[in-house]
């Protein structure tokens, strides 16, 4: 006997609706399954047919294919386990095919019949819905995550069994929908967590205003500095001073940690992502791919930070393969003709060292030669010194800064909460700049757009000019001087770039002399 059911299966950030055939009928006793399918899927044969006799059906010796189409898509994941399930005893008569017309169904399945959590959840929920169907049953413990979608009913189950009674009777177990229509507000609040403060740091008032600045147009920040001066100390609070998310940027980017499997459960993601990799960080990791295409840590990291710490101890070819990422704001990964695309649209920041003993320029302490000193910079290539639009240098923090009570302290405007307010400030001013304009923040601008909304006057000009020829500056790097200039105006309050706000800009540029 024939029957069908549908799924979906995750291609890139979305999820594609596929159709379980399964054909059950006499002869010797036979389990086989085509349709481009990945080893995941093909060890459901066993999985599937022990769960179906631990849940009380008895299937009689037969011959079983089944077949997920179309079959030019790779199907990976243990989601197919329960469509498969279903497919069979709907093939054997337990349930009714007609009730599986409107229905997709993911899962994965235990020996016993349980039903377990799967990633991806969120695309499958978005691809049924888009398709038309009314009904999407998940795993229970996905539950929260489907249900944050609107517009298609989503019920959960915990075993095959009560998937069964809800087919074949309409019959669900209240204690789940009680439990997920009185709690599934409170998914959006709780991810509120405290960050650390930038109240806490002690001196570093010019590293304090880069980095609000950088926050504010979203800019990419370099940190340079001996060791122990706050590098990683600023970098990770940058994610408490930006500016919240839509709920569109929230939805996309809890997809993407439901796709790449590190969404937990009950949860929708509200904050920017900070992502910090180590330098030992393989090129799959980083960027994406693998036999079956997974977000890497640049995707994972959309709308947020990505901070690479010791910056020169990341090898070339990780380094050089941000450059086109970070000019696209998208990764295009193609494996046999098909082309994977995800968004790479985040904040970088680093941090580094100015030598090998961490100390230039003062010679007091380093003892590098400018051989040595050059030799260490040049492990970072110039395209990627371009790529930064603001370069900030830490200089060593006074004995006084540390000893002094907090209450005397003038930088105590600088708090993460004071910073976050002028971040917010500034990011409403963006977007009534930009309302017409598929672009949020000031470093997403491309030329048009700067030469529209970065309108210089003469003084200015010729300032520009002087900091171009005496720098050597690229094309690029005199678009991201006009980009930081317009952030800084903005958080003045201005609606004109001025002479201050070019220099102020300008001297992000340029570290130490030495770059």
């Amino acid at each position: 006997m024939y029957s069908e059911v549908f799924s979906t299966t995750i291609f890139g950030l979305d999820a594609l609706v596929v159709h379980v055939e399964i054909d059950a009928g006499d002869g010797l006793p036979f389990f086989e399954m085509s349709g481009y399918l990945a080893v995941q899927v093909r060890e459901a044969k066993e999985r599937v047919r022990v769960s179906i006799k631990n849940s009380g059906y008895e299937l009689r010796p037969q011959r079983i294919l089944v077949n997920i189409s179309p079959a030019d898509v790779k199907k990976a994941g243990t989601g197919f386990d329960l469509p498969i399930a279903v497919g069979i005893l709907a093939a054997n008569g337990y349930i009714n095919n007609n009730k599986l017309k409107d229905i997709v169904i993911v899962g994965e399945l235990s020996l016993d019949g349980s039903v377990n959590a799967v990633s991806g959840v969120l695309s499958s929920v978005i691809a049924a819905k888009e398709n038309g169907y009314s009904i999407c049953i998940v795993p229970v413990n996905n539950l929260y995550e489907a249900r944050l979608i609107r517009g298609i009913s989503i019920y959960g189950v915990k075993n095959l069994k009560e998937l069964l009674s809800f087919l074949n009777n309409g019959i669900f177990p209240d204690r789940i929908n009680n439990v997920v229509e009185g709690q599934h507000h409170s998914v959006f609040a709780a991810f509120d967590n405290d960050h650390l403060d930038f109240k806490d740091i002690r001196g570093q008032m010019i590293a304090k205003r880069a980095t609000l600045v950088a926050a504010a147009g979203m800019h990419n920040l370099l940190y340079v500095g001996a060791p122990g001066s706050g590098k990683t100390m600023f970098a990770k609070r940058i994610s408490g001073i930006l500016p919240e998310l839509t709920y569109e940027e929230a939805l996309q980017i809890t997809k993407i940690y439901s796709i790449a499997g590190c969404l937990s459960r009950n949860s929708f993601i509200k904050k920017r992502p900070f992502r910090s990799p180590h330098h030992s960080i393989t090129k799959t990791a980083f960027l994406g791919g693998g036999a079956v295409p997974k977000p890497g840590e640049i995707t994972l990291a959309s709308s947020g930070v990505l901070f690479l710490d010791e910056l020169t101890e990341f090898p070339a070819y990780i380094l050089e393969s941000l450059r086109q990422p970070l000019e696209d704001k998208a990764i295009r990964l193609v494996r046999l003709s098909k082309e994977y695309v995800y968004p790479s649209d985040f904040m970088l920041v680093a941090a580094m060292n100015p030598c090998r003993c961490g100390y230039y320029p003062d010679r007091k302490r380093c003892n590098c030669s400018e051989r040595d000193i050059a030799r260490f910079l040049g492990r970072i290539s110039q395209p990627i010194w371009d790529r930064f639009d603001m370069n900030v240098h830490f200089e060593p923090i006074d004995f006084k800064d540390l000893s002094e009570e907090e209450s005397i302290f003038k930088e105590n405007i600088y708090t993460t909460k004071h910073m976050r307010d002028i971040v917010e400030r500034v990011h409403i001013i963006q977007q009534r700049r930009f309302k017409e304009c598929s672009i949020y923040f000031n470093s997403q601008m491309e030329t048009t757009d700067i030469k529209n909304y970065c309108i210089l006057g003469t003084k200015e000009k010729q300032l520009l000019e002087k900091a171009y020829n005496k720098f050597n500056l690229t094309a690029r790097g005199y678009n991201k001087i006009l980009k930081v200039a317009r952030t800084i105006a903005d958080i003045a309050e201005s609606s004109e770039i001025q002479t201050s706000h070019i220099s102020e800009a300008i001297s992000y540029r340029n570290i130490l002399g030495v770059m």
